[in-house]
């Protein structure tokens, strides 16, 4: 895949190109469907058109919450074997464009074809259609794909995210909810528990709901089962800011300022305030034990596939 990130005056291409457009987060079956009918065309190249940062952090300055990163959207596109990928910087100026300011940005593109979901909006003010676009380009309109009557959707993703339903989000993605974090310094609380934690800079990313999640943790080229908990430390060390830790099963290692990508596997249970730290510490215990099965799960089901 040939990547192009710039800002749109400097965005350009001599080859005709399929094109769909649009934010991309999470790369879902939806926008899969899309990249599909791209790359059906063989009279072109396929590309795709995304931002950033993200239109709606750009234009309401707001603290916005996404799925993936810049980065992480890169990584998941280039698996899907797409020939081109601009990455326009959505400032104001390209915020800004007319009607057919963007349609002359298109055919500055090479664009032959748009690949379009049936509600895509586009120019100054989300003030452009489908209709607009006809006469100067082929355009296909891709139907919604559903799931239990639902629209395959960011945002429906999104809430399922934040419901703690990773499961079904997971199916909705076709992998599992990924992070890439962060490692900060902590108050060390953790390893007077018998259960040391990396804390966690988590960004703009959703959040699931408070508790307790097994996860997998990718670091340095191995990947390590992990207890992942969301929450305010109720028992010992209650913080007024949520915070996100997790402990590596079987790992020794300091990683501050290191980045660990996680994936989210199984909600275990809710966040609790115990009645005693003795409590806890044997919640926590079984907490270890219940992801450490469920690793030795994972691994093996992985071992089938290989």
């Amino acid at each position: 895949m040939k990547l192009y990130k710039d800002t749109y005056t400097k965005l350009k291409n001599s080859e005709a190109i399929t094109l769909s457009i649009g934010n991309f987060d999470g790369v879902h079956k939806g926008h899969q469907a899309l990249i599909e009918e791209v790359k059906s065309y063989k009279d072109t190249k396929s590309a795709l058109l995304t931002f950033t940062p993200h239109p709606m952090k750009a234009l309401r300055d707001v603290e916005f919450q996404e799925i993936s990163t810049i980065d992480q959207k890169i990584k998941f596109l280039r698996e899907t074997n797409i020939d081109m990928l601009f990455v326009v910087a959505f400032d104001k100026a390209f915020a800004d464009l007319t009607v057919s300011e963007f349609i002359n940005f298109l055919k500055g593109l090479n664009v032959k074809r748009l690949i379009l979901g049936r509600d895509a909006r586009f120019a100054r003010h989300a003030s452009g259609s489908i209709k607009d676009l006809i006469p100067h380009f082929e355009v296909v309109i891709v139907e919604d794909i559903k799931r239990k009557s639902m629209r395959i959707s960011t945002t429906y993703i999104k809430d399922l995210i934040y419901s703690g339903d990773i499961t079904e989000a997971a199916k909705m993605l076709t992998r599992p909810y990924e992070l890439e974090c962060k490692v900060l310094h902590g108050d060390k609380v953790g390893r007077t528990l018998n259960m040391p934690t990396a804390n966690l800079s988590i960004g703009s990313y959703v959040l699931p709901k408070n508790g307790v999640y097994f996860v997998t943790v990718d670091y340095n080229g191995k990947t390590y089962g992990g207890a992942l908990n969301i929450g305010y430390n109720p028992t010992i060390n209650y913080k007024i800011s949520k915070r996100v830790e997790v402990h590596i099963l079987d790992f020794d290692k300091d990683i501050y300022d290191e980045v660990l990508t996680l994936k989210f596997m199984k909600f275990l249970r809710p966040e609790y305030k115990f009645s005693s730290r003795e409590t806890l510490m044997e919640q926590l215990e079984l907490d270890k034990q219940v992801c450490r099965d469920l690793f030795m799960a994972y691994q093996n089901e992985l071992n089938k596939t290989l």
